[in-house]
């Protein structure tokens, strides 16, 4: 019984990470999360104490999702440089599929300067990313797919921080070209 009731909370935190994602933190209200949760506010506030402890919920559910996402990508790959390469291109279709800014991009830059618990959370989210990118790429130089002369971290660090620069391309221009362009040139760095 209690893993229905489980069930249900993760749909309905699903909702409501839909509706900050669309609207950003600050334009949204608590009658859309009501709305999209489909529950009363007493419920909401009862189960996450607030907006922000609801928002950093929904902001972690992402973060889950996308890291599962790209760990999917990365663990289908040949190689180590191949599953680097799926992460790359993982990040260019999520773009060209959710048509909107990557909730962590779209928070780093609404709340990360005036929040310090989103900062904290954003801070320890990008470096988990920057960390898997990092072994990766120290698997690919123990094969000899990229130099070892590279360092890792500051590697993964400059491929990490230009995802930002993907879904802000998709945003400005929505061409496919572009983005499979900036997806190369991500990648040549690797291997030149």
């Amino acid at each position: 019984m209690a893993r229905n009731k489980e069930f249900v909370l993760e749909e309905r935190l699903e909702n409501a990470k839909d509706v900050f994602w669309d609207k950003g933190y600050y334009n949204t209200s608590m009658k859309d999360l009501v709305n999209a949760m489909s529950l009363n506010p007493g419920s909401i506030y009862g189960t996450f104490r607030d907006k922000h402890q609801l928002f950093l919920e929904s902001l972690k559910m992402y973060s889950v999702q996308t890291m599962e996402d790209y760990e999917q990508a990365a663990r289908s790959a040949a190689s180590p440089l191949d599953a680097i390469k799926a992460i790359i291109h993982s990040a260019v279709r999520r773009s060209l599929k959710e048509k909107k800014a990557c909730l962590v991009v779209r928070s780093t830059f609404e709340l990360a300067g005036k929040d310090p618990e989103v900062r904290v959370f954003l801070q320890q989210q990008n470096k988990s990313m920057v960390n898997m990118m990092a072994s990766w790429i120290n698997k690919a130089q123990a094969e000899k797919q990229v130099s070892r002369s590279k360092d890792a971290t500051q590697l993964a660090t400059f491929i990490v921080a230009n995802f930002a620069s993907i879904w802000q391309m998709q945003l400005l221009h929505n061409d496919k070209a572009m983005l499979e362009s900036l997806e190369n040139t991500l990648i040549s760095i690797l291997t030149n």
